[in-house]
């Protein structure tokens, strides 16, 4: 367990698996835009299902950002149900769905680990601002 859930023991920690969850996030928009462009979607115009995706893509960017600093474990959260809830709606049967069950995984993973980062953000900045100061 110690392999997928690393122990967090200090600044550097928290902000090495907030980078890691930022990099998911960059992953993950980079998939939606895949899944859009490679994708067969037949119902919807396609004109407007691409600028769904751009708008999908850029909120993903954005909560990448937000978590890379290791401060903010909404954004995390938040992103870490968009993960979900595209895993949900977008696995699809067969040797391809396994793949993308299995990068889910991943990226899912990456991304617990960037919210207990950072919830424990403040915890390790704080211990560590004194030894700044001085």
């Amino acid at each position: 367990m110690e392999k997928l859930f690393p122990e967090i023991t200090s600044l550097e920690d928290v902000m090495r698996l907030a980078k890691g969850g930022a990099i998911a996030g960059i992953v993950f928009a980079a998939l939606v835009l895949f899944d859009v462009i490679f994708g067969s979607f037949p119902a919807v115009l396609p004109g407007i299902r691409l600028a769904g995706a751009g708008l999908e893509a850029v909120f993903i960017l954005l909560l990448s950002w937000r978590i890379w600093t290791g401060r903010n474990f909404v954004s995390a959260i938040v992103l870490m149900a968009l993960l979900v809830f595209a895993t949900l709606t977008g696995v699809r049967d067969g040797v391809f769905g396994v793949a993308w069950l299995a990068a889910y995984f991943g990226l899912g993973l990456m991304m617990l680990n960037a919210i207990r980062a950072c919830l424990r953000h403040d915890t390790y900045s704080r211990e560590t601002a004194p030894a700044r100061t001085a």
